[in-house]
């Protein structure tokens, strides 16, 4: 999970003198969110020096004698991180002191001669401790917010932060809040920005007051992306579905926070629909709403029957087998727009093809009162070349050794069901991943289940025998290949791992090699991550990063990306393409993929490469087509069943080739979609 806190994140809170003597300082609800359930250090810095606190999950407070010396009428104290891992929070009374009410005439940095009234005085007096001069001007802020009327100026765009503002996406915003009132089907073609336009109409709305709950719904595998873009853009925290917190609170927690993203699939069912339905919601976000296209479906049904005041659909593929699909996903945004079903049959669907419309003018004129659709020939955008090599490279005798004695470790025990115990699936799972990156990412997990007593003595024998090979292997083919391909470039890198143990590995040799390298991670602070850019932007050559610490970063300064190791997940490679593939980026853009030979990560890459000719795709495209595959099962867990399942190689890449015929047929499909897309909706949805 994306962490939602930082070194230096602060947070404000009302302190009640009464809440303090008694020792307990209950938090919002969306601030535990934050925090999660693992381990939380509070200290309360008071004048007797450091005090500890603790958090008290069961009533959602802070605890401790030492609240008593922060207890000051009309007070506010400051919540500090100081650090993540393990999360450590100071809370302390603000440094600045409150201002104080003059008594003697004075005169201010202008010149201008001021006293007070005596009575006027007493009157400011009973209202408390007047504020500092940063809150005034934030509520002044805030007063100028309620009284500007309409959204052709929008307030919230100050707010944005790393976002690249772009003409098309806020005449989107200001079409969709002006014109369609807070309820759109926002059908971009993939790549020029719909999560953009999403969430900075939720930010403009809850800048106003206007949508305080919220709830993004989402496939799986985007849930992180939404929580980590909506924060970073945005400053918007949500609480994932899937978050300890949300789910120790259980039904309940639909309730107690205000802002949650969850995935379709969990929201749909019980007992989550209930709980759901039973709130209302001020803005609703579906993010590949081209799964609420039918409404005979369980999911579109309770999309109907959200109380929702406005709501958005993303998606740029409305329509795939009929025009129906259209009329149900209008349907959600204004029912009654295009009447009934029989209606629209009758009135706007060709009897001798349902995919082809009629009275298409009349139809547009509805469309227009929903619909906002921005094309790529339209906005003038337009994206530079990728050039992708993948470098098959075969391993050494004792790589190879060590990398089939796992497969078979980690494969056999799937066969047998794995369960709750040290051999579970996640586990195995994570060491067959790490093994695709680096003996180096490996050796701790093998080295830790050879020491688990719960094994018998056999397989912790076993276990540490394929652990000693990791720990001693010095010789890695992957990473020879690599210091080969940085002396060739001419250019920077950034070069992607998704285990810290494979990145500390990659620098030690490339800094042997005489390149200045850059760490890059999600255990850096904000401040050593904008200093690590820094230094790539400057004199550094190579970035090493892993796919945490590169979230939201823009690299488009360099042009060549090298993925050490892929991530069975197909978006993840593609997100890590984004950085430097992407709006702004004037040069073509060089992927270099590193897979070991005869590896399952070899027959994913030739899977992606060869089938559906992965990195020549915009940015987006890769999800539209794993829609088409029809399968429930998220893209890396069908991989990972395919590869436990088989008995042996020979079987697996029989699986593999089929697997391909259906991403060619899935990718045939999305290809129909667009161009029919194209053909339905033309240029005229563009935003005013």
């Amino acid at each position: 999970m994306i962490p939602t806190v930082e070194v230096g994140d602060t947070w404000e809170l009302a302190a009640p003198a009464g809440d303090l003597l008694t020792g307990h300082l209950p938090l919002a609800p969306a601030l535990l969110g934050l925090f999660g359930t693992g381990s939380v250090s509070l200290v309360a810095e008071t004048a007797r020096g450091s005090q500890p606190l603790t958090l008290d999950p069961a009533t959602g407070a802070i605890v401790g004698p030492a609240l008593h010396d922060l207890a000051v009428p009309g007070a506010r104290l400051r919540l500090e991180c100081r650090a993540v891992a393990p999360l450590t929070l100071h809370l302390l009374r603000p440094s600045t002191p409150s201002a104080a009410i003059p008594t003697a005439p004075f005169t201010t940095d202008d010149g201008v001669p001021l006293a007070f009234d005596p009575e006027d005085t007493a009157r400011l007096a009973a209202f408390g401790a007047p504020i500092r001069w940063s809150d005034f001007r934030l509520s002044l802020q805030a007063a100028q917010f309620a009284i500007v009327a309409g959204f052709d100026e929008l307030l919230a765009t100050p707010l944005l932060r790393d976002v690249e503002l772009l003409e098309h996406q806020l005449r989107t915003v200001r079409t969709v809040l002006r014109r369609m009132r807070g309820r759109a089907l926002l059908c971009d073609e993939v790549g020029l920005g719909k999560t953009v336009e999403a969430g900075m109409v939720m930010l403009e709305l809850a800048t106003r007051g206007l949508a305080r709950r919220t709830l993004v719904l989402t496939p799986p595998s985007l849930v992180e992306q939404w929580q980590g873009e909506l924060r970073r853009k945005f400053g918007l925290d949500n609480i994932a579905y899937d978050d300890p917190l949300f789910r120790e609170q259980g039904a309940a927690a639909w309730g107690q926070h205000e802002r949650i993203i969850a995935s379709f699939h969990t929201a749909k069912r019980e007992p989550h629909r209930s709980a759901i339905l039973a709130h209302e919601w001020d803005l609703v976000i579906v993010d590949e709403a081209h799964h609420l296209r039918n409404r005979n479906t369980i999911l579109w049904q309770f999309a109907a029957e959200l109380r929702k005041k406005y709501i958005l659909l993303l998606t740029a593929t409305p329509v795939q087998n009929n025009m129906e699909e259209l009329f149900n996903l209008v349907t959600l945004l204004q029912p009654g727009l295009l009447r009934t079903a029989r209606v629209f049959q009758q009135q706007f669907v060709d009897r001798r093809d349902k995919l082809t419309p009629r009275n298409m003018n009349q139809l547009h004129d509805l469309l227009a009162e929903v619909m906002v659709r921005n094309r790529r020939s339209t906005v003038g955008l337009a994206l530079t070349r990728r050039i992708a090599r993948t470098e098959s490279v075969p391993l050494s005798p004792t790589e190879r050794l060590l990398y089939d004695g796992v497969s078979a470790f980690v494969r056999r025990h799937l066969h047998a069901g794995g369960g709750r115990g040290p051999l579970n699936r996640m586990t195995l799972l994570s060491l067959q991943r790490a093994l695709g990156s680096s003996s180096s990412a490996a050796t701790p997990a093998l080295e830790r289940l050879a020491l688990d007593e719960r094994l018998p003595a056999a397989e912790r024998e076993t276990l540490g025998v394929l652990a000693d090979t990791a720990r001693r292997l010095t010789d890695h083919a992957k990473l020879n290949r690599l210091s080969e391909l940085v002396r060739a470039f001419p250019d920077k890198l950034v070069i992607f791992t998704q285990f810290r143990e494979t990145q500390a590995l990659l620098q030690r040799r490339l800094s042997a090699d005489g390149e200045q390298v850059v760490m890059f991670h999600g255990g850096l602070t904000r401040v050593q991550k904008e200093e690590a850019v820094t230094a790539f932007r400057g004199p550094a050559r190579l970035l090493l990063t892993t796919d945490a610490g590169s979230e939201g970063r823009n690299l488009q300064f360099c042009n060549g990306i090298v993925n050490f190791d892929l991530p069975w997940n197909p978006m993840r490679i593609e997100q890590r393409i984004g950085r430097l593939s992407r709006i702004g980026q004037a040069r073509d853009v060089y992927v270099f993929n590193l897979a070991a030979a005869d590896t399952l990560e070899s027959a994913i890459l030739h899977l992606l490469d060869a089938k559906i000719a992965m990195f020549e795709l915009v940015i987006g495209e890769v999800d539209m087509i794993l829609g088409n595959l029809d399968d429930d099962q998220e893209f890396e867990d069908l991989l990972a069943d395919m590869w436990a399942a088989a008995p042996d190689e020979a079987a697996f890449h029989s699986a593999i080739d089929r697997l391909g015929e259906r991403l060619v047929a899935a990718r045939g499909a999305y290809q129909r979609q667009r161009a029919h897309d194209d053909k339905l909706f033309g240029e005229r949805f563009a935003p005013e």
